[in-house]
């Protein structure tokens, strides 16, 4: 019997096509605003280059997503210093930038809502950190849209291990075979599997994955089809 049904945030209930373009550019006007000189050319090859090292120090590591740690690399990569007060100022651009670049799903209010019809407890689980996960949620029109919602930084682990999803348990009290995982990334979202849940991914709007990955139970093209696996699984 399912008793709970757990949610993604980015790629999943949220998402945008242009997001970290904008991001990108807004971070841009503000390096140049700070009084950095750099052009546009030079600024996009840094981004690049930041970026590559900056999956291979991070990938999977929860601290990523803390003010100040992708652009403290790359002033790195670029051979400058920076104060810290820069430092973070230049990545809460780039994060309130890619946040306000996002919408909730068409479908996602529907699905909330058929959840509580049939009576389950809704939580969410996102790799992040609180103001991210704040800002999704002003964004939404409900202020109790779920029961619980988990953090990889407040957890102090990410979803590409099994961690964020045996606190789940340990917090509600449910039984792993009793719950639904719905999210976009195959190599963190199906780590639920781990303890027992049942994993959907949605493919819409899905990150390509990194590394290994185990296959979903179910996969579906839109977030509005989850809402059959629910009505077989109730």
């Amino acid at each position: 019997m399912l008793d709970a049904a757990v949610f993604d945030f980015g790629g999943t209930l949220f998402h945008s096509d242009d997001a970290v373009e904008r991001a990108v550019d807004a971070r841009y006007r503000e390096t140049c605003k700070r009084g950095y000189e750099i052009d546009r050319e030079t600024f996009d090859d840094l981004t690049a280059r930041t970026g590559e090292r900056f999956a291979e120090r991070y990938h999977g590591d929860h601290r990523r997503f803390e003010l100040g740690r992708y652009t403290e690399l790359f002033f790195e990569v670029w051979g400058r210093d920076a104060p810290r007060e820069d430092i973070e100022a230049l990545d809460r651009v780039f994060w309130e930038a890619r946040l306000d670049a996002e919408s909730l799903d068409n479908d996602a209010e529907s699905l909330l809502r058929h959840c509580r019809d049939h009576s389950l407890f809704v939580g969410a689980i996102t790799n992040g950190n609180r103001l991210m996960t704040n800002r999704r949620l002003e964004s939404m029109d409900s202020e109790d849209a779920f029961d619980l919602v988990l953090t990889s930084a407040e957890i102090g682990a990410e979803k590409s291990t099994v961690e964020p999803f045996e606190a789940f348990l340990d917090r509600t009290g449910f039984d792993g075979e009793d719950c639904l995982m719905v999210g976009d990334r195959i190599d963190e979202d199906t780590y639920a599997a781990e303890v027992g849940m049942t994993t959907v991914q949605v493919r819409a709007h899905a990150t390509p994955p990194v590394g290994e990955v185990r296959e979903p139970d179910y996969v579906v093209e839109t977030l509005d089809r989850v809402e059959p696996l629910i009505d077989g699984l109730v």
